[in-house]
């Protein structure tokens, strides 16, 4: 009823099987860090034209559109009520 150990010579097919696994592994993982690397590529470059055209644009507005400058009083000197310290209400 003893029957023999099995060895990796006596059965070619679960070779063959654990080779293909790691060929589809190996080819698995590599389209992905190619398909990983072209989106990162492509979000840098999407994201250096859009930086480009904001930076240009405001560059135009500064140059052709100054900021008006204000001389009246503003909405933080225009302050009227009462100032709560934390105090107060211990």
């Amino acid at each position: 009823m003893n029957q023999p150990k099995r060895t990796v010579h006596q059965r070619p097919q679960a070779t063959v099987m654990s080779f293909i696994g790691i060929g589809i592994f190996l080819v698995l993982a590599i389209a992905g860090i190619f398909l990983l690397s072209t989106l990162l590529i492509w979000g840098a470059l999407i994201g250096l034209v859009l930086f480009t055209i904001a930076y240009i644009k405001v560059k135009i507005q500064d140059r052709f559109f100054p900021p008006k400058k204000k001389t009246g009083p503003t909405k933080l000197d225009d302050h009227h009520g009462r100032t709560f310290d934390h105090d107060e209400f211990k």
